[in-house]
């Protein structure tokens, strides 16, 4: 899937890494001995783990001016997301699951090459700004790509789409201006696994209570942090930029009629309960190129090459095409050719890059419907006939193709989130985080 780190990931873990500020303990907290906080299955999650977890996530709060003051809650999100890690991890491990180290310097050098540097600056950069830093960067990658090689492998190889759901999909696309796209926050009240009518109530309750806050004009990412359950929680609920056709099944029909600013109202899907905010659109450049649909007849000949110029009968024989049924009866005036040679006569539309320079040369300035005079090449002469000019979109080439890929991936993102709750609730997990005395929250000045 092209690069599958987003720029802006990249940039939040280079704000992060800049921070300036290290950790402060008191003398007191410099005594404690690490300790258990949590037990994933065989597992165990460290005191030291949550407080990592902690800096970094204050950080990056911070760089998007986001206040949290309950260091107790921010704790509880952060050994949450370490746990669905621990999670992630162990069956990846299961799995056999594994990046290799020419994957992770190929992901290394297109995130390098997508800031506009090298390799080499990436590392010097980020080994300036932490002890390491390049190191712990390659190996968030690493656990990136993996989980991702997870995803794929549970989730989107068993993900299927009916030819209906593409033509309605490719239909609601027209509709829908493809070409935007769309930056949102999102607040999600998880549903407990097979939750009883009880707990839909209560999780729905939640939800409209923090609509309500945000309609009173509450900021929405200071809520998002505190209260939701989406794994975007800690960056304020941001989804980052995505495409018209990345969204979310259902968060399609809020996002086409939604300004920017508009909080949607509550949105429910089969493992919770939703809000988002629409922080910005864009429309995003298309690709036009121009394209050349070409056909190829080929005169078998010995001496081609030596002669470079057409005979003056092959010169009037091309200035006569002017239309492809008169290229086409080339074939029944030279019977005698091995059908072979011209089995492929038909090229399709191509684009001046994936042409071969002779045929780039016959075709300068040469009109529609008519045929380019003839050159020589190792077979013999080559008739090229243009039967039309054409911009085209790369972007929305072979629609169908692209749409079913598309909705496989929406389908898997959506269902992703419902998987990894439903391995944590079959996991064995102890969590004393809230024993006495095991857990000082750490500050960042």
């Amino acid at each position: 899937m092209k690069n599958p780190l987003s720029k802006t990931w990249i940039l939040l873990f280079l704000v992060g890494l800049m921070s300036q500020t290290p950790l402060a303990w008191s003398a007191k907290e410099t005594q404690l001995l690490d300790r258990v906080v949590a037990v994933v299955n065989d597992d165990i999650i460290l005191k030291s783990d949550v407080e990592k977890g902690m800096v970094k996530a204050m950080r990056e709060m911070r760089s998007r001016n986001i206040q949290l003051n309950d260091k107790d809650e921010l704790a509880e999100k952060v050994l949450d997301g370490l746990i669905l890690e621990r999670i992630q991890l162990q069956r990846s491990e299961q799995l056999g699951l594994k990046i290799s180290d020419d994957e992770l310097f190929q992901q290394v050098l297109a995130i390098a090459k997508q800031n506009k540097i090298t390799a080499a600056q990436l590392r010097d950069e980020l080994n300036r700004t932490e002890p390491n830093g390049f190191e712990n960067f390659r190996e968030g990658i690493r656990q990136e790509l993996l989980f991702q090689k997870l995803r794929d492998t549970e989730v989107l190889s068993k993900t299927q789409v009916t030819e209906s759901e593409i033509t309605n999909f490719i239909q609601r696309q027209s509709l829908m201006q493809n070409y935007s796209e769309f930056r949102l926050s999102h607040i999600m009240i998880s549903l407990p696994k097979s939750a009883t009518q009880a707990e839909r109530k209560a999780s729905r309750k939640k939800a409209e209570d923090l609509l309500n806050r945000l309609k009173r004009g509450e900021n929405f990412s200071q809520l998002a942090v505190r209260y939701s359950e989406g794994q975007n929680a800690l960056q304020g609920g941001d989804l980052g930029w995505l495409k018209a056709d990345q969204l979310p099944t259902f968060f399609m029909n809020e996002v086409e009629d939604m300004q920017v600013g508009d909080i949607s109202p509550i949105v429910r899907s089969a493992i919770g309960f939703h809000i988002i905010q629409l922080k910005d659109k864009r429309d995003k450049d298309t690709k036009l190129v121009k394209q050349y649909h070409l056909y190829r007849f080929i005169l078998l000949s010995d001496n081609a090459m030596q002669r470079q110029k057409p005979t003056p009968t092959l010169v009037k024989l091309a200035q006569g095409i002017n239309s492809l049924e008169k290229f086409k009866a080339l074939s029944e005036k030279y019977k005698d050719m091995p059908s072979s040679v011209n089995a492929n006569s038909h090229l399709g539309w191509k684009t001046l890059a994936e042409m071969p320079k002779d045929y780039l040369k016959a075709i300068d300035g040469l009109a529609p419907k008519q045929a380019a005079m003839p050159f020589a090449n190792e077979q013999g002469w080559v008739i090229l006939y243009l039967d039309g000019i054409r911009d085209k979109d790369l972007g929305i080439v072979n629609k169908r193709q692209q749409a079913m890929q598309t909705l496989r991936m929406k389908k898997a993102t959506e269902s992703y989130a419902g998987w990894l709750r439903r391995m944590k609730d079959e996991a064995i997990i102890d969590i004393r985080l809230k024993n006495t005395d095991i857990f000082k929250s750490p500050t960042v000045h």
